[in-house]
């Protein structure tokens, strides 16, 4: 693969990455506030959707990894 598709490749992933970073943060914290206030009934749908998420999350996680592996790059430390 030439070096300039290569390079193009990683600039999208980068731009698509902070975009979803920004957009996560945003919803985290809209997330976060919502569970000081009383929440109304969670609907059944809303739990799978839910499980839905952390599963496609998980996946994306996965492959940003191979990506980095692929690159010759280690994957950052994990926050706790």
């Amino acid at each position: 693969m030439p070096v300039e598709a290569a390079d193009a490749a990683v600039d999208a992933l980068l731009n698509v990455i902070a975009q979803s970073a920004d957009d996560l943060r945003r919803f985290h914290d809209v997330l976060a506030g919502a569970r000081r206030s009383p929440l109304p009934p969670f609907p059944r749908a809303t739990v799978v959707l839910t499980e839905r998420i952390i599963e496609r999350l998980t996946k994306v996680d996965q492959e940003l990894e191979e990506v980095l592996l692929g690159l010759g790059l280690q994957s950052p430390p994990r926050r706790v």
